[in-house]
Protein backbone atom coordinates (compact mmCIF):
# COMPACT_ATOMS: atom_id res chain seq x y z
CA UNK A 1 0.00 0.00 0.00
CA UNK A 2 1.59 3.37 -0.66
CA UNK A 3 2.23 6.30 1.62
CA UNK A 4 -0.57 8.14 0.47
CA UNK A 5 -3.25 6.19 0.94
CA UNK A 6 -1.74 4.58 4.18
CA UNK A 7 -1.99 8.71 5.06
CA UNK A 8 -5.43 8.87 3.72
CA UNK A 9 -6.99 5.40 5.74
CA UNK A 10 -4.78 7.16 9.05
CA UNK A 11 -6.52 10.24 9.07
CA UNK A 12 -10.35 8.86 8.30
CA UNK A 13 -9.44 5.80 11.30
CA UNK A 14 -8.39 9.37 12.85
CA UNK A 15 -11.50 11.33 12.84
CA UNK A 16 -13.88 7.83 12.79
CA UNK A 17 -12.56 5.64 15.21
CA UNK A 18 -12.84 8.02 18.22
CA UNK A 19 -16.67 8.70 17.29
CA UNK A 20 -16.90 4.46 17.49
CA UNK A 21 -15.17 4.36 20.39
CA UNK A 22 -16.91 7.25 22.32
CA UNK A 23 -20.52 5.95 21.53
CA UNK A 24 -19.23 2.23 22.90
CA UNK A 25 -17.97 4.62 26.37
CA UNK A 26 -21.29 6.41 26.33
CA UNK A 27 -23.49 3.13 26.28
CA UNK A 28 -21.21 2.17 28.86
CA UNK A 29 -21.78 4.95 30.97
CA UNK A 30 -25.51 4.93 30.45
CA UNK A 31 -25.17 1.31 31.24
CA UNK A 32 -23.06 1.49 34.44
CA UNK A 33 -25.32 4.51 35.72
CA UNK A 34 -29.22 3.63 34.62
CA UNK A 35 -28.44 -0.17 34.94
CA UNK A 36 -30.29 -1.39 32.12
CA UNK A 37 -28.45 -1.95 28.94
CA UNK A 38 -31.89 -1.74 27.43
CA UNK A 39 -32.54 1.99 28.25
CA UNK A 40 -30.22 3.15 25.39
CA UNK A 41 -32.29 1.32 22.71
CA UNK A 42 -35.78 3.05 24.26
CA UNK A 43 -33.97 6.39 24.55
CA UNK A 44 -32.80 6.18 20.90
CA UNK A 45 -36.55 5.43 19.80
CA UNK A 46 -38.11 7.47 21.69
CA UNK A 47 -36.54 10.64 22.56
CA UNK A 48 -34.24 9.53 25.32
CA UNK A 49 -37.17 8.90 27.69
CA UNK A 50 -36.39 7.64 31.60
CA UNK A 51 -37.22 3.74 32.70
CA UNK A 52 -40.03 5.11 33.76
CA UNK A 53 -41.30 6.59 31.09
CA UNK A 54 -42.64 2.99 29.93
CA UNK A 55 -44.96 3.43 32.97
CA UNK A 56 -45.93 6.91 32.08
CA UNK A 57 -46.60 5.78 28.62
CA UNK A 58 -49.31 3.17 29.99
CA UNK A 59 -51.00 5.53 32.10
CA UNK A 60 -51.19 7.89 29.10
CA UNK A 61 -52.66 5.15 26.75
CA UNK A 62 -55.19 4.03 29.43
CA UNK A 63 -55.93 8.36 29.87
CA UNK A 64 -56.39 7.94 25.92
CA UNK A 65 -58.94 4.50 26.27
CA UNK A 66 -60.98 6.82 28.81
CA UNK A 67 -61.15 9.84 26.65
CA UNK A 68 -62.74 7.29 23.35
CA UNK A 69 -65.44 5.53 26.30
CA UNK A 70 -65.89 7.69 29.26
CA UNK A 71 -64.60 10.95 28.79
CA UNK A 72 -67.08 12.79 31.19
CA UNK A 73 -64.32 11.28 33.69
CA UNK A 74 -62.40 13.98 33.18
CA UNK A 75 -64.15 16.19 34.76
CA UNK A 76 -64.66 14.19 38.33
CA UNK A 77 -63.03 15.31 40.69
CA UNK A 78 -62.25 11.57 42.49
CA UNK A 79 -60.84 10.74 39.27
CA UNK A 80 -58.66 13.88 38.98
CA UNK A 81 -57.61 13.49 42.53
CA UNK A 82 -56.96 9.75 41.67
CA UNK A 83 -54.69 10.75 38.69
CA UNK A 84 -52.78 13.51 41.12
CA UNK A 85 -51.75 10.07 43.45
CA UNK A 86 -50.78 8.37 40.62
CA UNK A 87 -48.29 11.08 39.32
CA UNK A 88 -47.03 11.95 42.65
CA UNK A 89 -43.49 10.15 42.23
CA UNK A 90 -43.24 10.41 38.70
CA UNK A 91 -41.12 12.97 36.55
CA UNK A 92 -43.98 13.00 33.69
CA UNK A 93 -46.91 15.56 34.21
CA UNK A 94 -50.16 14.83 32.60
CA UNK A 95 -52.33 17.91 31.33
CA UNK A 96 -56.38 17.53 30.46
CA UNK A 97 -57.36 20.22 28.25
CA UNK A 98 -60.64 21.04 27.06
CA UNK A 99 -60.91 23.93 24.28
CA UNK A 100 -58.75 25.87 26.01
CA UNK A 101 -59.48 25.80 29.12
CA UNK A 102 -57.55 23.53 31.76
CA UNK A 103 -59.81 20.49 33.46
CA UNK A 104 -56.91 19.08 34.94
CA UNK A 105 -52.77 19.37 35.65
CA UNK A 106 -50.57 17.57 38.10
CA UNK A 107 -48.63 19.60 40.37
CA UNK A 108 -45.10 19.27 38.56
CA UNK A 109 -46.61 20.72 35.21
CA UNK A 110 -49.37 23.12 36.88
CA UNK A 111 -46.76 26.14 36.77
CA UNK A 112 -45.95 25.92 32.94
CA UNK A 113 -47.19 28.85 30.50
CA UNK A 114 -50.33 27.35 29.56
CA UNK A 115 -50.38 29.71 26.06
CA UNK A 116 -47.39 27.43 25.13
CA UNK A 117 -49.06 24.39 25.09
CA UNK A 118 -49.19 22.75 22.01
CA UNK A 119 -52.64 23.15 20.13
CA UNK A 120 -55.38 20.90 19.25
CA UNK A 121 -54.38 19.25 15.61
CA UNK A 122 -50.58 18.52 16.92
CA UNK A 123 -51.22 14.88 17.78
CA UNK A 124 -48.10 12.68 18.26
CA UNK A 125 -44.23 12.79 20.04
CA UNK A 126 -42.60 15.67 20.50
CA UNK A 127 -39.07 14.96 21.33
CA UNK A 128 -37.98 18.46 22.43
CA UNK A 129 -40.29 21.54 23.61
CA UNK A 130 -38.98 23.99 25.30
CA UNK A 131 -41.58 25.29 27.81
CA UNK A 132 -39.96 28.50 29.02
CA UNK A 133 -36.04 27.61 29.95
CA UNK A 134 -36.69 24.22 30.54
CA UNK A 135 -36.53 21.45 27.54
CA UNK A 136 -39.65 19.27 27.35
CA UNK A 137 -41.01 16.02 25.34
CA UNK A 138 -44.63 15.55 24.71
CA UNK A 139 -47.18 13.02 23.65
CA UNK A 140 -50.12 14.49 22.62
CA UNK A 141 -53.42 12.94 22.23
CA UNK A 142 -56.87 14.76 21.02
CA UNK A 143 -60.01 13.59 20.87
CA UNK A 144 -63.81 15.25 21.20
CA UNK A 145 -66.49 15.04 24.15
CA UNK A 146 -69.86 14.13 23.60
CA UNK A 147 -70.46 18.07 23.01
CA UNK A 148 -68.24 18.03 19.79
CA UNK A 149 -66.18 20.41 22.24
CA UNK A 150 -61.91 19.51 21.52
CA UNK A 151 -60.15 17.81 23.86
CA UNK A 152 -56.55 17.14 24.43
CA UNK A 153 -54.38 15.17 26.84
CA UNK A 154 -50.57 16.06 27.10
CA UNK A 155 -47.93 14.16 28.97
CA UNK A 156 -44.86 15.73 29.88
CA UNK A 157 -41.78 14.75 30.61
CA UNK A 158 -39.43 16.93 32.67
CA UNK A 159 -36.34 17.37 30.74
CA UNK A 160 -35.51 15.14 28.10
CA UNK A 161 -33.03 12.89 29.92
CA UNK A 162 -30.08 12.39 27.12
CA UNK A 163 -29.58 16.36 28.13
CA UNK A 164 -29.91 15.52 31.74
CA UNK A 165 -27.80 12.86 31.34
CA UNK A 166 -25.32 14.66 29.83
CA UNK A 167 -25.19 17.73 32.16
CA UNK A 168 -25.09 15.14 34.92
CA UNK A 169 -21.36 13.65 33.44
CA UNK A 170 -20.75 16.17 31.83
CA UNK A 171 -17.20 16.40 33.30
CA UNK A 172 -16.68 12.26 32.72
CA UNK A 173 -18.27 12.36 29.53
CA UNK A 174 -15.72 15.54 28.46
CA UNK A 175 -12.28 13.70 30.00
CA UNK A 176 -13.46 10.42 28.20
CA UNK A 177 -13.97 12.06 24.88
CA UNK A 178 -10.15 14.00 25.50
CA UNK A 179 -8.72 10.62 26.43
CA UNK A 180 -10.53 8.48 24.16
CA UNK A 181 -9.46 11.45 21.31
CA UNK A 182 -5.79 11.60 22.37
CA UNK A 183 -5.21 7.92 22.79
CA UNK A 184 -6.40 6.72 19.16
CA UNK A 185 -4.84 9.07 17.76
CA UNK A 186 -1.56 8.71 19.36
CA UNK A 187 -1.77 4.53 18.78
CA UNK A 188 -2.83 5.68 15.35
CA UNK A 189 0.06 8.29 14.96
CA UNK A 190 2.71 5.89 16.36
CA UNK A 191 1.75 3.05 14.18
CA UNK A 192 1.83 5.65 10.85
CA UNK A 193 5.29 6.43 12.20
CA UNK A 194 6.42 3.56 13.00
CA UNK A 195 5.30 2.33 9.37
CA UNK A 196 7.24 5.61 8.37
CA UNK A 197 10.32 5.54 10.42
CA UNK A 198 11.48 1.60 10.12
CA UNK A 199 12.68 1.95 7.06
CA UNK A 200 14.26 5.52 7.07
CA UNK A 201 15.69 4.14 10.27
CA UNK A 202 17.14 1.38 8.14
CA UNK A 203 18.37 3.48 5.44
CA UNK A 204 20.10 5.54 8.76
CA UNK A 205 22.21 2.48 9.98
CA UNK A 206 23.28 1.87 6.46
CA UNK A 207 24.53 5.25 6.13
CA UNK A 208 26.47 4.96 9.74
CA UNK A 209 27.88 1.86 8.19
CA UNK A 210 28.59 3.11 4.56
CA UNK A 211 30.16 6.12 6.74
CA UNK A 212 32.23 4.06 8.21
CA UNK A 213 33.63 2.06 5.26
CA UNK A 214 31.79 -1.25 5.90
CA UNK A 215 29.89 -1.97 2.39
CA UNK A 216 29.34 -5.68 2.96
CA UNK A 217 25.82 -5.85 3.76
CA UNK A 218 22.29 -6.05 2.54
CA UNK A 219 19.12 -4.03 2.48
CA UNK A 220 16.08 -5.97 2.11
CA UNK A 221 12.92 -3.76 1.57
CA UNK A 222 10.22 -4.43 4.61
CA UNK A 223 7.50 -2.73 2.38
CA UNK A 224 6.27 -1.99 -1.47
CA UNK A 225 5.67 1.64 -0.88
CA UNK A 226 7.53 4.78 -1.77
CA UNK A 227 9.83 3.73 1.13
CA UNK A 228 10.19 0.31 0.22
CA UNK A 229 11.50 1.68 -3.02
CA UNK A 230 13.56 4.18 -1.74
CA UNK A 231 15.15 1.49 0.60
CA UNK A 232 15.83 -0.58 -2.64
CA UNK A 233 17.32 2.19 -4.47
CA UNK A 234 19.61 2.36 -1.46
CA UNK A 235 20.98 -1.13 -1.70
CA UNK A 236 21.26 -0.64 -5.30
CA UNK A 237 23.61 2.48 -4.29
CA UNK A 238 25.58 0.77 -1.90
CA UNK A 239 25.79 -2.10 -4.55
CA UNK A 240 27.60 0.66 -6.65
CA UNK A 241 29.49 1.85 -4.24
CA UNK A 242 31.12 -1.16 -3.42
CA UNK A 243 31.58 -2.07 -7.22
CA UNK A 244 33.44 1.10 -7.36
CA UNK A 245 35.35 0.82 -4.34
CA UNK A 246 36.31 -2.57 -5.76
CA UNK A 247 37.45 -1.55 -8.51
CA UNK A 248 39.23 1.37 -7.10
CA UNK A 249 41.43 -0.96 -4.83
CA UNK A 250 41.71 -2.75 -8.47
CA UNK A 251 43.28 0.41 -9.97
CA UNK A 252 45.07 1.07 -7.28
CA UNK A 253 46.37 -2.41 -7.23
CA UNK A 254 47.33 -2.04 -10.72
CA UNK A 255 48.65 1.27 -10.27
CA UNK A 256 51.14 -0.18 -7.79
CA UNK A 257 52.18 -3.20 -10.06
CA UNK A 258 52.61 -0.98 -13.37
CA UNK A 259 54.88 0.81 -11.13
CA UNK A 260 56.57 -2.06 -9.80
CA UNK A 261 56.93 -3.29 -13.75
CA UNK A 262 57.80 0.04 -15.37
CA UNK A 263 60.73 0.49 -13.15
CA UNK A 264 61.56 -2.99 -13.87
CA UNK A 265 61.27 -2.76 -17.52
CA UNK A 266 62.96 0.95 -17.96
CA UNK A 267 65.73 0.11 -15.41
CA UNK A 268 67.55 -2.03 -18.33
CA UNK A 269 67.58 -0.13 -21.13
CA UNK A 270 68.41 3.23 -18.94
CA UNK A 271 71.39 1.67 -17.27
CA UNK A 272 72.64 0.15 -20.55
CA UNK A 273 72.09 3.77 -22.54
CA UNK A 274 73.78 5.25 -19.46
CA UNK A 275 76.33 2.56 -19.80
CA UNK A 276 77.10 3.59 -23.40
CA UNK A 277 77.12 7.06 -23.02
CA UNK A 278 79.75 6.50 -19.76
CA UNK A 279 82.10 4.66 -22.48
CA UNK A 280 81.90 7.45 -24.87
CA UNK A 281 82.40 10.17 -22.40
CA UNK A 282 85.42 8.40 -21.10
CA UNK A 283 86.74 7.73 -24.57
CA UNK A 284 86.31 3.97 -24.92
CA UNK A 285 84.68 4.22 -28.52
CA UNK A 286 88.12 5.42 -29.42
CA UNK A 287 87.41 4.50 -32.97
CA UNK A 288 84.88 5.81 -35.68
CA UNK A 289 83.10 2.89 -35.91
CA UNK A 290 82.54 2.21 -32.85
CA UNK A 291 81.16 5.46 -31.95
CA UNK A 292 78.21 4.53 -34.48
CA UNK A 293 77.98 1.20 -32.93
CA UNK A 294 77.65 2.96 -29.33
CA UNK A 295 75.02 5.80 -30.94
CA UNK A 296 72.78 2.87 -32.60
CA UNK A 297 72.67 0.91 -29.61
CA UNK A 298 71.47 4.43 -27.80
CA UNK A 299 69.18 5.14 -30.23
CA UNK A 300 67.58 1.09 -29.99
CA UNK A 301 67.18 1.23 -26.41
CA UNK A 302 65.59 4.89 -26.51
CA UNK A 303 63.22 3.91 -28.79
CA UNK A 304 62.81 0.42 -27.21
CA UNK A 305 61.49 2.69 -24.17
CA UNK A 306 59.73 5.52 -26.14
CA UNK A 307 57.97 2.26 -27.26
CA UNK A 308 57.13 0.59 -23.87
CA UNK A 309 56.04 4.01 -22.35
CA UNK A 310 53.70 4.58 -25.18
CA UNK A 311 51.88 1.32 -24.53
CA UNK A 312 51.74 1.32 -21.24
CA UNK A 313 50.34 4.63 -21.45
CA UNK A 314 47.47 3.25 -23.65
CA UNK A 315 47.00 0.28 -21.47
CA UNK A 316 46.50 2.56 -18.41
CA UNK A 317 44.13 4.50 -20.26
CA UNK A 318 42.02 1.34 -21.57
CA UNK A 319 42.26 0.04 -18.19
CA UNK A 320 40.06 3.05 -16.87
CA UNK A 321 37.85 3.20 -19.94
CA UNK A 322 39.31 6.53 -20.65
CA UNK A 323 40.36 5.54 -24.64
CA UNK A 324 37.27 7.22 -27.24
CA UNK A 325 35.98 4.14 -29.50
CA UNK A 326 34.80 5.45 -33.27
CA UNK A 327 32.75 2.32 -33.85
CA UNK A 328 31.04 1.93 -37.43
CA UNK A 329 29.75 -0.86 -40.00
CA UNK A 330 32.55 -2.77 -41.43
CA UNK A 331 32.75 -5.12 -44.60
CA UNK A 332 35.12 -7.68 -42.23
CA UNK A 333 36.24 -9.72 -45.32
CA UNK A 334 37.38 -6.12 -47.22
CA UNK A 335 38.51 -4.42 -44.20
CA UNK A 336 41.48 -7.71 -43.74
CA UNK A 337 42.37 -7.72 -46.94
CA UNK A 338 42.72 -3.97 -47.33
CA UNK A 339 45.08 -4.77 -43.91
CA UNK A 340 46.77 -8.07 -44.87
CA UNK A 341 47.80 -6.14 -48.33
CA UNK A 342 49.65 -3.21 -45.89
CA UNK A 343 51.52 -5.25 -43.65
CA UNK A 344 52.58 -8.10 -46.02
CA UNK A 345 55.58 -5.79 -47.31
CA UNK A 346 56.69 -5.09 -43.96
CA UNK A 347 56.93 -8.57 -43.22
CA UNK A 348 58.51 -9.89 -46.79
CA UNK A 349 62.04 -8.60 -44.95
CA UNK A 350 61.47 -11.11 -42.14
CA UNK A 351 60.41 -14.04 -44.25
CA UNK A 352 57.21 -13.99 -43.05
CA UNK A 353 54.53 -16.13 -45.27
CA UNK A 354 50.68 -14.35 -43.85
CA UNK A 355 47.24 -15.49 -45.63
CA UNK A 356 43.70 -15.13 -44.82
CA UNK A 357 41.71 -18.76 -45.35
CA UNK A 358 37.95 -17.57 -45.16
CA UNK A 359 36.84 -14.56 -47.87
CA UNK A 360 32.96 -13.93 -47.53
CA UNK A 361 30.89 -10.79 -47.21
CA UNK A 362 29.97 -10.54 -43.27
CA UNK A 363 29.68 -6.83 -41.66
CA UNK A 364 31.01 -6.14 -37.96
CA UNK A 365 30.75 -3.15 -35.90
CA UNK A 366 33.98 -2.10 -34.92
CA UNK A 367 36.67 0.54 -34.45
CA UNK A 368 38.89 0.33 -37.25
CA UNK A 369 42.08 1.42 -35.77
CA UNK A 370 41.73 -0.49 -32.43
CA UNK A 371 41.26 -3.85 -34.60
CA UNK A 372 44.06 -2.98 -36.31
CA UNK A 373 46.18 -2.50 -33.11
CA UNK A 374 44.49 -6.17 -31.84
CA UNK A 375 45.80 -7.84 -35.36
CA UNK A 376 49.21 -5.68 -35.31
CA UNK A 377 49.70 -7.07 -31.58
CA UNK A 378 48.60 -10.48 -32.11
CA UNK A 379 51.09 -11.25 -35.99
CA UNK A 380 53.74 -9.50 -34.37
CA UNK A 381 53.95 -11.02 -31.18
CA UNK A 382 54.02 -14.22 -33.21
CA UNK A 383 56.83 -13.39 -35.60
CA UNK A 384 58.89 -12.20 -32.31
CA UNK A 385 59.11 -15.93 -31.36
CA UNK A 386 59.49 -17.45 -34.67
CA UNK A 387 62.80 -18.32 -36.37
CA UNK A 388 63.28 -16.01 -39.12
CA UNK A 389 62.18 -17.03 -42.89
CA UNK A 390 59.90 -19.99 -41.22
CA UNK A 391 57.42 -18.19 -39.98
CA UNK A 392 53.53 -19.19 -41.41
CA UNK A 393 50.56 -17.05 -40.26
CA UNK A 394 46.89 -17.70 -41.11
CA UNK A 395 43.77 -15.82 -40.52
CA UNK A 396 40.23 -17.14 -40.50
CA UNK A 397 36.41 -16.08 -39.52
CA UNK A 398 33.33 -17.39 -39.20
CA UNK A 399 29.63 -16.28 -38.20
CA UNK A 400 29.15 -17.14 -34.52
CA UNK A 401 25.41 -16.45 -33.59
CA UNK A 402 25.68 -12.88 -33.02
CA UNK A 403 29.07 -12.35 -32.90
CA UNK A 404 32.02 -13.13 -35.45
CA UNK A 405 35.05 -15.42 -34.45
CA UNK A 406 38.41 -14.48 -35.45
CA UNK A 407 41.52 -16.99 -35.75
CA UNK A 408 44.96 -15.99 -36.05
CA UNK A 409 47.25 -18.86 -35.68
CA UNK A 410 51.00 -19.09 -36.36
CA UNK A 411 53.56 -22.24 -37.02
CA UNK A 412 55.00 -21.39 -33.91
CA UNK A 413 56.39 -22.99 -30.29
CA UNK A 414 53.31 -22.82 -28.91
CA UNK A 415 52.62 -21.78 -25.22
CA UNK A 416 53.23 -24.51 -22.54
CA UNK A 417 49.62 -25.72 -21.12
CA UNK A 418 50.24 -24.39 -17.93
CA UNK A 419 50.78 -21.09 -18.73
CA UNK A 420 48.56 -20.23 -21.66
CA UNK A 421 45.93 -18.82 -19.43
CA UNK A 422 48.08 -15.87 -18.70
CA UNK A 423 49.43 -14.90 -22.08
CA UNK A 424 46.95 -12.11 -22.13
CA UNK A 425 48.27 -10.77 -18.73
CA UNK A 426 50.06 -7.57 -18.69
CA UNK A 427 54.04 -7.80 -18.83
CA UNK A 428 53.66 -11.34 -19.93
CA UNK A 429 56.35 -13.18 -21.18
CA UNK A 430 56.61 -16.74 -22.50
CA UNK A 431 60.93 -16.25 -22.91
CA UNK A 432 61.66 -14.16 -20.64
CA UNK A 433 65.22 -14.75 -21.57
CA UNK A 434 64.40 -13.20 -25.07
CA UNK A 435 63.16 -10.03 -23.89
CA UNK A 436 65.48 -8.07 -24.54
CA UNK A 437 66.57 -9.52 -27.94
CA UNK A 438 62.42 -8.69 -29.15
CA UNK A 439 61.80 -5.61 -27.66
CA UNK A 440 59.04 -6.75 -26.42
CA UNK A 441 56.88 -4.47 -23.55
CA UNK A 442 54.74 -7.58 -21.91
CA UNK A 443 51.83 -5.51 -22.95
CA UNK A 444 50.71 -6.61 -26.88
CA UNK A 445 48.56 -9.23 -25.79
CA UNK A 446 47.05 -7.41 -22.99
CA UNK A 447 46.27 -4.78 -24.60
CA UNK A 448 44.67 -6.60 -27.60
CA UNK A 449 42.46 -8.05 -24.38
CA UNK A 450 41.54 -4.74 -23.18
CA UNK A 451 40.09 -4.03 -26.74
CA UNK A 452 38.37 -6.78 -27.46
CA UNK A 453 36.69 -6.81 -24.08
CA UNK A 454 35.47 -2.94 -24.90
CA UNK A 455 34.11 -4.53 -28.33
CA UNK A 456 31.73 -6.76 -26.34
CA UNK A 457 33.36 -9.81 -27.40
CA UNK A 458 35.87 -12.69 -25.87
CA UNK A 459 39.47 -13.31 -26.64
CA UNK A 460 41.21 -16.29 -25.55
CA UNK A 461 44.19 -18.55 -26.66
CA UNK A 462 44.83 -22.68 -27.60
CA UNK A 463 47.54 -24.20 -29.31
CA UNK A 464 46.76 -26.12 -32.57
CA UNK A 465 47.26 -29.59 -33.19
CA UNK A 466 49.33 -29.10 -35.51
CA UNK A 467 51.72 -27.16 -33.69
CA UNK A 468 51.92 -23.17 -33.18
CA UNK A 469 49.19 -21.09 -30.81
CA UNK A 470 46.00 -19.95 -32.63
CA UNK A 471 44.48 -16.82 -30.55
CA UNK A 472 40.74 -16.20 -31.49
CA UNK A 473 38.57 -13.29 -30.88
CA UNK A 474 34.82 -12.39 -31.37
CA UNK A 475 33.62 -9.18 -32.28
CA UNK A 476 30.22 -8.26 -32.85
CA UNK A 477 28.01 -8.68 -36.39
CA UNK A 478 26.34 -5.05 -37.25
CA UNK A 479 22.63 -6.62 -36.67
CA UNK A 480 23.07 -9.56 -39.66
CA UNK A 481 23.38 -6.58 -42.37
CA UNK A 482 25.10 -6.90 -45.35
CA UNK A 483 25.75 -10.91 -44.29
CA UNK A 484 25.57 -13.27 -47.51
Amino acid sequence: MSIRKSLFLSNAAMVIMPIFIFILYFALLNVLFSGDFKLLNNNYHRGWQTGAGGQNIELFNQLKKTASLEEEKFSSPSFQVTLSKELEDKNAGIIIRKNKRILFSSDNVSKLPKEKLPAFGNEGYQPMVRLGQQPYSIRQHDFYFKDGTEGTILLIDKGVPFIQFARRFFPIIFIGFVLILVLTNSVLSYLMSRRILKPINQMSEAASKISAGNLDFHLEPIRKDELGKLVKSFDEMRKKLKKSAELREQYENNRRELIANISHDLKTPITSIRGYVEGIKDGVANTEEKLERYLDTIHVKAAHMDRLINELFLFSKLDVNSVPFNFEKVELNLFLEDYLEKIRLDLSDEGTEIVMLTNFRIAVFIDRDKIIRVINNIIFNSVKYIEKGKCRIQISFKKQGKMVKVSICDNGPGVPADEIANIFDRFYRGDPSRSSDTGGSGLGLAIAAQIIHSHGGEIWAENSSGGGLCIHFTLPRSNGKGDE
